[in-house]
C-alpha cells in the first residue's frame, strides 16, 4: 500500500511539473544584436522566465541573459539562431533544457 501511494505521488509531481514547464510564452522581437535577441513579452510571463533560464524557440535553443521588471516584461536571449529571427515578428517559446555537457 505504501509503495502504491508513493507511486501515485510521484506521478502527480511529474505531471504538475510538466504542466508548468510546458507553458508557451509569446512576444515581439524588438532588437537583434549579434547573437542577442530582445523580446517584449505579450501578456503575462511564466514563472520560469528568469535570468540564466533556458528557452526553446522554433528555430533553436537560447539562454535568457537579462529580464526587465518593467511592464511589458522585456527579456534578452542569447541564441546562435538569432540571425533566423526578424525584428517586429511575433515569436513563441517555451522552457528549454540546459545545454551543458558532462
Amino acid at each position: 500500500m505504501k509503495q502504491i501511494m508513493l507511486t501515485i505521488a510521484l506521478i502527480v509531481a511529474v505531471a504538475a511539473s510538466a504542466m508548468g514547464a510546458g507553458k508557451t510564452v509569446s512576444g515581439k522581437v524588438t532588437a537583434i544584436e549579434g547573437t542577442k535577441v530582445t523580446i517584449a513579452i505579450e501578456g503575462d510571463s511564466a514563472d520560469w522566465v528568469k535570468k540564466n533560464g533556458f528557452v526553446k524557440f522554433k528555430v533553436g535553443p537560447g539562454k535568457i541573459v537579462e529580464v526587465s521588471t518593467a511592464k511589458p516584461t522585456t527579456i534578452v536571449v542569447n541564441s546562435k539562431k538569432a540571425a533566423d529571427m526578424k525584428v517586429g515578428e511575433t515569436i513563441s517559446f517555451e522552457k528549454g533544457l540546459s545545454v551543458a555537457g558532462c
